[in-house]
């Protein structure tokens, strides 16, 4: 990628509404195929079989799924609960530890883990002593890299000293926090209640504990929610010196999230106004230096991934943009999703389920896909579609996604010159609705994925 492109690519452009893009409603395409195509003939034979089939010293990423919050915020659309006595956390915690045994075993000689991420719900859940027995866990029956990078994503209104010395006793480098809003009366509405000062303290304590890197998350769309608290959110993330900051827009799937019922829809930020609070984050941001990453992520200059974005190493997982080239990411608990180079598979969503199958020393992996060599190719076109914003077509991909194209190209959006398609400045807003071009099995459907912006 030349510097004349990335500095094209990085100025500040106007954005301009577009209701039949922007209204669109459209996958993450956090991975290809998505996990709506997963079915249940890939089961645990299946992964322990794949994962014996990586490279004999094979990077591996790890991925810890924590279901559970201490409360639910009303615009959360992760698989979470709150957890009881028939659901407690020290059972799920020894059948997490039960999982990472039995999955380690699979791996071929040389595998080291490079990475590992905690997610949720939100892992602030944990006791001190439950982290200190995951790390054991982990540090046990995989090559744990000295260099890894571990992360963990956590509410800042759960932290306590015990849980951050916790994690950085065991090496914890980035820590990423959920800020989402500033103005009280929106998290009122959320049921997600955290004064500027519970945010402060728990970056001031993450920092004493030698946690360097830090990330946070912001959402626009939210009910009640204006311009002036997205600019107000996004300045106080610029001024607390984070690495990274993410900015997603609020998905309205109650269908899905039965608590999300809970919103009046007249309260919704929708249409341009929805659309103008994306770009006022996105404004806000990179006037304060820091530089746009893929369509929803923004990096301070020096930070990693803005290294990566900038020399055509940037890539897209379950967890967003990031910096890693693993060979493999391979998720932990309930729920969790993996990806390997010749299988995609996800575990049990029910607790439960989860913990009666490690009990029973058996995999708690439900169903899965085998992606094909067209669905690979996909895949490589769509991440490079939403990380470099250009990419080469054979001439019989150009034919094919042309007529799907063409509205795009019309509109300003997307430029194909020979067979290079490149997605405008003006575009870049709009790269999600530019990827679905190329996914030959969606098809627009009300109420089933998020609108494009």
């Amino acid at each position: 990628m030349s510097e004349l492109t990335y500095r094209a690519r990085s100025r500040e452009d106007v954005w301009d509404y577009l209701p039949e893009f922007a209204s669109e409603q459209l996958p993450r395409y956090t991975s290809y195929p998505p996990a709506n195509r997963f079915s249940a003939d890939v089961d645990g034979a299946a992964a322990s079989a794949a994962r014996a089939r990586l490279p004999v010293g094979a990077a591996i990423s790890l991925y810890l799924h924590i279901p559970f919050c201490q409360k639910l915020c009303w615009y959360c659309g992760c698989h979470t609960s709150v957890p009881t006595v028939a659901d407690p956390i020290d059972t799920y915690i020894e059948a997490l530890k039960a999982e990472i045994a039995l999955v380690a075993s699979d791996l071929p000689s040389g595998a080291r883990v490079t990475r590992i991420h905690f997610g949720g719900g939100s892992p602030d859940i944990l006791s001190p002593q439950q982290v200190d027995q995951l790390f054991a866990a982990i540090r046990a029956h995989f090559d744990l890299s000295p260099l890894a990078d571990i992360a963990v994503e956590l509410d800042p209104r759960g932290i306590s000293p015990g849980l951050i010395q916790a994690f950085a006793s065991a090496g914890l480098t980035r820590a990423s926090l959920g800020v989402q809003v500033l103005n009280a009366d929106v998290q009122k509405r959320i049921n997600r209640i955290q004064p500027k000062s519970v945010i402060e303290n728990a970056i001031r304590m993450l920092r004493q504990a030698g946690v360097e890197s830090i990330n946070i998350d912001m959402m626009y769309g939210l009910p009640g929610q204006t311009l002036a608290d997205v600019v107000e959110t996004a300045l106080f993330a610029s001024t607390q010196d984070a690495d990274r900051i993410a900015v997603f827009g609020y998905a309205h799937v109650p269908w899905m999230k039965k608590y999300q019922k809970a919103f009046n829809l007249e309260d919704l930020p929708t249409g341009e106004a929805r659309f103008r609070q994306a770009e006022v984050a996105a404004r806000t941001l990179t006037s304060a230096g820091y530089v746009a990453v893929g369509f929803d992520h923004f990096a301070a200059p020096g930070d990693s991934l803005s290294t990566a974005e900038r020399n055509g190493q940037l890539h897209r997982n379950f967890q967003g943009y990031t910096d890693d080239d693993c060979d493999a990411l391979i998720g932990l608990g309930a729920s969790a999703i993996s990806s390997l180079p010749e299988l995609f598979y996800q575990n049990t969503p029910d607790t439960a389920a989860y913990r009666s199958s490690l009990g029973a020393g058996r995999s708690p992996v439900v169903r899965g896909l085998k992606p094909t060599r067209e669905d690979i190719s996909i895949a490589q076109l769509i991440e490079r579609v939403l990380c470099d914003f250009e990419v080469k077509l054979d001439t019989a991909m150009k034919d094919a996604v042309y007529p799907k194209l063409a509205p795009l190209i019309q509109a300003g959006l997307v430029g194909l010159h020979g067979n290079t398609l490149t997605v405008s400045a003006r575009g870049r807003p709009y790269s999600r609705n530019v990827a679905a071009c190329f996914d030959p099995g969606f098809a627009p459907k009300p109420g089933t994925h998020s609108l494009a912006i």
